[in-house]
């Protein structure tokens, strides 16, 4: 009845002109003039950092017994401020307790909606469910009879290459021109037999010798959406072991396929809750990172990495790593560790960049040399950016000459290309960017001087024939090979 209710009411309000409280309990402070419900093209779009945000300033003490689901409405004014409007809270502590009003007020700016070429008051309805000190946040969808497809195009926050400078070109999938059964895509990889896997929020598909293959909620055991059971859960990550099983996070649990039958992995029959990312070493062992640490299963048994059993400084984790040597090299939003022959070392030597900021992601090349996305979550970003950590023991830094390029939007997803010695990164809020590791010479693609479709780009991969793959908000795209 709840939900019945609920997306009728607002489909009925999102054709008025003046907004309205959605949620029975209603907030001050709000400077409130006319408003649309979630309206623009594009709508208004979070920061990136809204979800961690959050959690960060709300109550410590409530969020270690809160548990349930709190609804917000939150009005987002033509400069992009958030203000907390209204709520329904269906959780076991009071409001005023989770400091949940000065938590959204006190966050990151968003992009405004835009209507007719001009920033305009909108209010978006979040979905905040609260497990043992974990937040899911999920963005209401209204009408779900018109919820054929979605996309997220966006405006960059740097600006590209002049394109006739631009060395590459793109052959763009949508739904439109190909079998993509979604434009927002997040993941994409390649596997053992040369296939391409794509990851989508409606489903998964497989491109095996130009023929596109379809997985969702209809013809596997992947959980539907919540609010639509015409539609599958969203594929956050993919990755592919040693043995050419694909592992999937849909939703925030596992799946795994070994080409045949498909396994869930969840709370219930293993210690993932809300799996954040893959990653898979050189022994097999396959990795999860979670803020509840990081569980590793060897194909038959799990082990958990958290602040008990290994000394992290932090259970939220951003980033696991295995190098050559069998080290673990793992990233926090507290800081970095290593783990060699099972003693934990804190990386805080004040003389690398580690122990200024976070390691998203790593990669070891053929080499040795250990390549960083680091990230620094609190206050200066000046150290944010690639690191690489030579054999010798001395850095080198991956440096642009657009002033604040990775300061002010983080690396999503990098990928070394060694064959051509090309160094690919997708940077949030821009685009895909290509640097030259010889002629040490950046191209940054957006959607304003390129057809990448979109400045929201996740993962990268390089099939067989050395083609660049990317997963972005707005369909795939394919580098053009010569």
């Amino acid at each position: 009845m709840i939900r019945a209710s609920f997306i009728f009411f607002l489909t009925f309000i999102s054709t008025l002109s003046f907004g309205q409280n959605l949620y029975t309990e209603k907030f001050d402070n709000c400077k409130l003039s006319s408003f649309c419900l979630d309206c623009g093209a594009p709508k208004a779009e979070m920061s990136q950092t809204f979800n961690d945000e959050l959690l960060r300033n709300l109550d410590s003490k409530s969020l270690k017994k809160i548990n349930g689901d709190i609804e917000i409405q939150i009005l987002i004014d033509s400069l992009g401020k958030p203000c907390l409007l209204s709520a329904t809270n269906q959780t076991n502590v009071k409001l005023n307790k989770l400091n949940l009003q000065k938590a959204v007020n006190n966050s990151s700016f968003w992009k405004p909606a835009i209507s007719e070429k001009i920033a305009t008051q909108s209010s978006v309805s979040l979905l905040l469910t609260f497990d043992k000190g974990n937040l899911l946040v999920k963005r209401r969808i209204f009408d779900f009879t018109h919820n054929t497809n979605q996309k997220s195009v966006g405006t960059p926050e740097v600006k590209g290459t002049n394109p006739k400078s631009l060395s590459e070109t793109w052959t763009v999938f949508t739904q439109q021109n190909s079998e993509l059964p979604w434009d927002m895509t997040r993941a994409v990889v390649k596997d053992l037999d040369n296939n391409i896997w794509i990851g989508t929020d409606n489903g998964i598909v497989k491109i095996e010798d130009n023929k596109w293959v379809h997985f969702n909620s209809n013809n596997t055991i992947i959980s539907s959406a919540l609010y639509n059971k015409n539609e599958t859960q969203s594929v956050r990550d993919i990755e592919v072991d040693k043995k050419n099983n694909k592992w999937f996070i849909i939703g925030w649990d596992v799946y795994k396929y070994d080409n045949e039958k498909w396994t869930k992995y969840d709370s219930t029959n293993s210690p993932i809750n809300w799996a954040r990312t893959i990653f898979v070493d050189n022994s097999n062992n396959v990795w999860f990172t979670s803020w509840d640490g990081i569980a590793k299963f060897d194909g038959k048994t799990w082990a958990v990495f958290n602040a008990k059993t290994s000394a992290l400084p932090t259970d939220k984790v951003l980033s696991a790593f295995v190098d050559s040597k069998d080290r673990q090299w793992i990233g926090t939003f507290e800081g970095n560790v290593m783990i060699e022959n099972q003693k934990t070392k804190m990386l805080n030597d004040k003389n690398s960049p580690l122990s200024k900021a976070s390691i998203t992601q790593m990669y070891e090349d053929k080499k040795g040399n250990l390549w960083f996305d680091l990230y620094n979550y609190n206050s200066s970003w000046t150290e944010s950016g690639i690191y690489i950590l030579k054999i010798d023991g001395s850095w080198d830094r991956i440096i642009s000459k657009t002033p604040k390029m990775f300061s002010e939007n983080s690396i999503n997803y990098f990928l070394l290309d060694e064959d051509k010695n090309n160094l690919w990164l997708t940077l949030n809020n821009v685009g895909i960017l290509k640097y030259d590791l010889t002629k040490k010479t950046w191209e940054i693609y957006t959607n304003e001087n390129s057809n990448v479709p979109s400045v929201n780009i996740e993962k990268i991969t390089k099939d067989k024939s050395g083609a660049i793959w990317a997963a972005t908000f707005a369909g795939v795209i394919k580098l053009d090979t010569k």
